[in-house]
């Protein structure tokens, strides 16, 4: 008893003394209202630093299983959020709501932003969840967490405004598109990624804005996919992409092409690091085409093409052209980065004259024909061979070396 009495003497006494000590003095500064005013100021200037933006701490309160905080940036957005938690289990519950009316400061879009939502977890699986008012449209999502590290989303979209995405995005777009669709993906955290993206758009109106060259950096799946020192890890893919767009012309910012017409597809990405497949399927012009392109070591390595059926009328509509030419048309190629084959099968075609005459200064009267083309390109430029059988005359045309030529020839058979 002795010894019990004289603990608190003992070096290891005093030292247990001063580490409760040191902790009731914490548990003073941080869990009683003096001690919250006292850490007000430190976590504005906190705030203020993480989020690079002046903000102001209106409300914080910390008990030992509870907490409060709201605050807001110098153009009135505000963020606040509240719940509780377990020093024991290390887990916690908490409720947000975010609100920005104004462009900047802790607002990360360029819009109006108002979010709501829920987190609840710990450290082995955080989970996120919630609702958003943003882009004009309406968002879902859960995401899970797993040591802090993305491992699943989950999103519902709706009604989005593709003019304000595309705004946010730095490419130009000028359209009334919404997007609507879901998105669910999974993995992330075992580098395992897998799941299912499904979109729609609706379109009333669009005008085309062409992509500026200057300001349009190649697509680059090894820079996309680096860690900040350069190093790409090991993964594995495989998702499933349906897309039903109302008007193909809002894909002009990526492909560089002016399009239109509706068009419907199906992919999928599959593959790792060292190789990845991508496959469409599309009924595009009344068609059904089929597009592989395969990547290795995360360069585009071959391309291959099959197109059966296709309306030649709404082929030339797909890409905004006028089409001179009536009929159906079969088709294969296969490119990689130096050279490639298309062939194109033209079948019971005929010609517009008045398209003709107006966009090609040709006059001529209606013909019947068909048409085998086969264009090869190489390093120095594309080469083409035809037959063109008509119900006026038949041409062949063997190896003709630029573009140009090629047209000569065939426009000359049909004066």
């Amino acid at each position: 008893m002795k010894r019990v009495r004289n603990f608190h003497r003992t070096l290891p006494g005093r030292l247990l003394l001063s580490l409760l000590g040191i902790l009731f003095v914490i548990a003073l500064i941080l869990f009683t209202p003096v001690g919250n005013r006292m850490m007000t100021p430190v976590i504005n200037l906190s705030l203020t630093s993480v989020l690079s933006t002046p903000t102001t701490v209106q409300e914080f309160t910390l008990t030992p299983n509870r907490f409060r905080l709201l605050f807001q940036d110098d153009r009135g957005n505000t963020f606040s959020t509240q719940g509780g938690f377990s020093l024991l289990t290390l887990r916690m519950y908490a409720y947000y709501r975010l609100e920005c009316f104004q462009s900047g400061g802790i607002n990360p879009i360029s819009t109006p932003l108002k979010m709501e939502g829920s987190l609840n977890g710990g450290i082995s699986s955080l989970l996120i969840q919630g609702n958003a008012t943003i882009w004009g449209g309406e968002l879902l999502y859960k995401t899970e967490l797993h040591h802090f590290q993305l491992a699943s989303v989950d999103l519902k979209i709706d009604a989005i405004e593709y003019e304000a995405l595309m705004h946010f995005l730095e490419y130009p777009s000028d359209t009334d598109t919404t997007l609507t669709g879901e998105v669910s993906l999974r993995g992330f955290d075992r580098r395992d990624v897998e799941g299912d993206i499904s979109l729609t758009t609706q379109t009333h109106r669009l005008t085309s804005t062409p992509t500026n060259e200057e300001n349009n950096e190649s697509f680059n799946l090894k820079s996309l996919l680096a860690d900040n020192e350069g190093v790409i890890k090991a993964f594995h893919v495989n998702v499933l992409l349906s897309a039903s767009l109302e008007h193909a012309g809002i894909l002009e910012p990526f492909v560089g092409l002016p399009l239109s017409t509706p068009l419907e597809l199906n992919a999928t990405l599959k593959g790792d690091k060292s190789f990845l497949r991508f496959k469409t399927r599309t009924s595009v012009a009344k068609s059904d085409t089929s597009m592989t392109l395969e990547i290795s070591e995360l360069e585009p390595s071959r391309l291959l093409l099959d197109l059966r059926h296709a309306d030649v009328e709404q082929t030339f509509a797909l890409f905004s052209l006028p089409a001179p030419i009536k009929g159906k048309v079969d088709g294969s190629g296969e490119f990689n980065a130096t050279n490639g084959e298309l062939e194109l099968i033209l079948m019971q075609a005929v010609t517009v004259p008045t398209i003709l005459r107006k966009e090609y200064q040709i006059t001529q009267p209606l013909i019947h024909f068909n048409a085998n083309i086969t264009a090869t390109a190489n390093p120095k430029g594309v080469h083409y061979r035809a037959a063109f059988k008509s119900d006026l005359n038949r041409l062949e045309i063997d190896n003709t070396t630029t573009h140009d030529q090629m047209l000569r020839e065939l426009l000359k058979s049909l004066r």
